[in-house]
């Protein structure tokens, strides 16, 4: 999965050819280790970016598009609004890039943002000072009728309790993504491969995510068609891998407490924090796809490696990818999903 997503397909942003072509090559691992998977196909608005022109005193800086910001060009003195958010005249925007040292592709506040906007670097965020002259140019396109899809596998088990185990497959503008998130597919894959040939008291899917980079819409879609046939219940768990190859701290994004205590209990079992930093977030906030699973009151993680300077960016390739981190992740996932399979924790509802 690395070398065919990362290197094969290489950028493959929601709605388009490339992401199609990523879920038909993880059906075709699923299906390698004689599950049969499906498509969940859903429609979205696309949006095509070109790269911003941002110029500051007359001097051409770096800047990554803000997904679904409109187009525009404006010019004006900057002012700082908040911490990282700064005006550029009366309509622009200006954001600090959320993680990595580049100015990366990113989202905004809300899935479209009214004002032209785009991301700065941390380091050029830092000396933006009020009274600089700036124009902002953002080039982007919103496109209708675009398709995209979760790749589901079923495992079924002793009841039809069900334990969800995700990654997400799509990568960012001009982003071949093989920390995010062809580390979290393969993860996804070996996952299914420590499990497929056993028999467990409840069942197991497995699913790769379409969307998440423009707000986690392939993981929304999932819990909402759950909501829709009345199956919330059924899913007792969900383990969600992203970034596993690169990083700094290992995380653990947990909700409720109670598999949060969970999660740090079989980390430490592990040895893991003996390894790692390990930072833990207990919450509905995070930006990763556990996250419509726990605002729906399923008890869900996240596992990752993170941040890592090349986060968003080309860079973001194969050489950068540590096997022991991996490992590592992939190990806590099984744990933890055989733990849910074996003994769910209670919902947060």
């Amino acid at each position: 999965m690395l070398r065919t997503l990362s290197m094969e397909i290489g950028v493959r942003r929601c709605g388009t050819p490339e992401a199609e072509r990523a879920a038909h090559a993880v059906a075709e691992a699923f299906a390698d280790l004689g599950l049969e998977p499906r498509f969940q196909e859903f429609p979205l608005l696309g949006y095509e970016a070109d790269e911003p022109l941002l110029e500051v005193d007359g001097e051409r800086w770096e800047a990554g598009p803000c997904m679904y910001a409109h187009p525009g060009e404006v010019e004006g003195e900057v002012r700082r609004l908040s911490d990282g958010i700064f005006a550029v005249g009366e309509e622009g925007r200006l954001r600090r890039s959320p993680f990595g040292v580049r100015a990366i592709p990113f989202m905004g506040t809300s899935h479209v943002t009214t004002p032209p906007t785009a991301f700065v670097s941390p380091a050029d965020a830092e000396r933006l000072r009020d009274g600089m002259r700036a124009r902002l140019v953002v080039v982007g396109r919103f496109v209708a009728g675009r398709r995209d899809r979760n790749v589901i596998a079923e495992l079924p088990g002793e009841s039809g309790e069900t334990v969800v185990v995700g990654a997400h497959y799509d990568s960012v503008w001009r982003g071949p993504g093989a920390i995010d998130n062809a580390t979290g597919v393969e993860g996804l894959v070996r996952v299914a491969e420590r499990l497929v040939d056993r028999k467990h008291p409840r069942s197991l899917a497995f699913v790769a995510f379409g969307a998440e980079e423009i707000g986690l819409l392939g993981s929304k879609h999932y819990v909402n068609e759950v909501k829709a046939r009345g199956e919330t219940g059924r899913v007792v768990g969900m383990v969600n891998l992203d970034c596993i190859g690169r990083g700094e701290s290992l995380e653990l994004l947990c909700a409720p407490q109670a598999l949060l205590e969970r999660a740090e209990g079989t980390a430490r079992a592990l040895g893991l924090y003996d390894r790692y930093r390990v930072v833990t977030e207990l919450g509905q906030e995070a930006g990763t796809d556990h996250l419509p699973f726990a605002q729906a009151g399923i008890p869900a993680m996240s596992v990752l490696h993170f941040p890592y300077d090349e986060y968003h960016s080309p860079q973001d390739s194969t050489e950068l990818v540590d096997e022991a981190l991996m490992a590592d992740a992939v190990d806590l996932a099984v744990a933890m999903v055989e733990s849910q399979l074996e003994r769910p924790v209670a919902r947060a509802d």
